[in-house]
């Protein structure tokens, strides 16, 4: 076998040399690589510390907020039926071994500044795709995959034994998350006690900070700004609010301050 039709949209393909299977969509392989990618957060203690300390947590799936990701019952695996019919809970997207990261190729999305940022509360971190360095602990020796994620019309099971089916469940979604346009970061992890995965502050590009956190939490916003410029201080910062005249959002950029040029005699 060297492809497997999802549906009339996404098409598994076998790579001639390196084995590997890639999704095409309407007949074009998908890209590997995205040109920018964004990292939404809300506003906690806990990112704020990932933001100071320059790392992505990694996510169990059954932390989501769709139930039908990286569900288990994408897989066709007969001699697994027993088990899971046998599971007393419907959190059948429990994946303990693996930590995800999502990200987006959008910035300028209202739904997912108010889903993702509670209400323009919180800030992103934009990267350009092909230098989301990460690093490894000691515990992680695969630094794992950089993929982008599917929306089929309509998710179908897929056997347990073809080589694609676990990317197939990490990486499909229901057709209406599509507006996400999400990108997966997916490595292996040993415990619960081992899903920080650091990255490469110097490869950020850009800060985006929620008017509302300007608004409601000053202290915040100066928080912010602070850890930036330890971290990362050349790395250009915008407010995020909606446009004074038109309905789309509008990018203020704040720092650095563009310098004015005295031209007077």
């Amino acid at each position: 076998m060297t492809e497997y039709k999802i549906d009339d949209e996404y098409t598994f393909h076998k790579e001639p040399k390196s084995g590997f299977w890639h999704y095409s969509q309407n007949g074009v392989m998908m890209p590997k690589k995205a040109d920018k990618v964004y990292k939404f957060y809300s506003l906690n203690l806990n990112n704020i510390d990932a933001l100071l300390n320059s790392y992505f947590y990694l996510s169990n799936p059954v932390s989501f907020n769709d139930p039908f990701d990286c569900n288990i019952n994408l897989l066709d695996s007969p001699e697994d039926l027993e088990h899971i019919n046998r599971m007393k809970t419907v959190k059948r997207n429990d994946v303990r071994d693996l930590g995800v990261v999502s990200m987006t190729e959008v910035i300028d999305n209202h739904v997912m500044w108010a889903h993702y940022t509670e209400n323009y509360h919180g800030f992103a971190l934009e990267w350009k795709g092909t230098e989301v360095t990460v690093i490894p602990s000691l515990e992680q020796t695969e630094q794992g995959t950089f993929v982008k994620v599917i929306y089929p019309k309509k998710l179908v099971k897929i056997k347990k034994e073809y080589p694609f089916s676990h990317r197939y469940m990490l990486t499909a979604k229901l057709k209406h998350w599509e507006y996400e346009n999400e990108w997966r970061f997916i490595c292996p992890v040993t415990s619960d006690e081992n899903r920080i995965l650091h990255y490469d502050p110097n490869k950020i590009k850009g800060l985006y900070i929620g008017h509302q956190m300007i608004d409601n939490n000053p202290s915040a916003y100066r928080l912010i700004l602070s850890i930036r410029q330890m971290v990362f201080p050349d790395v250009p910062v915008y407010v995020v609010y909606p446009h004074p005249t038109e309905l789309e959002l509008y990018f203020e950029k704040v720092l650095p301050k563009q310098i004015e040029s005295n031209n007077s005699d």
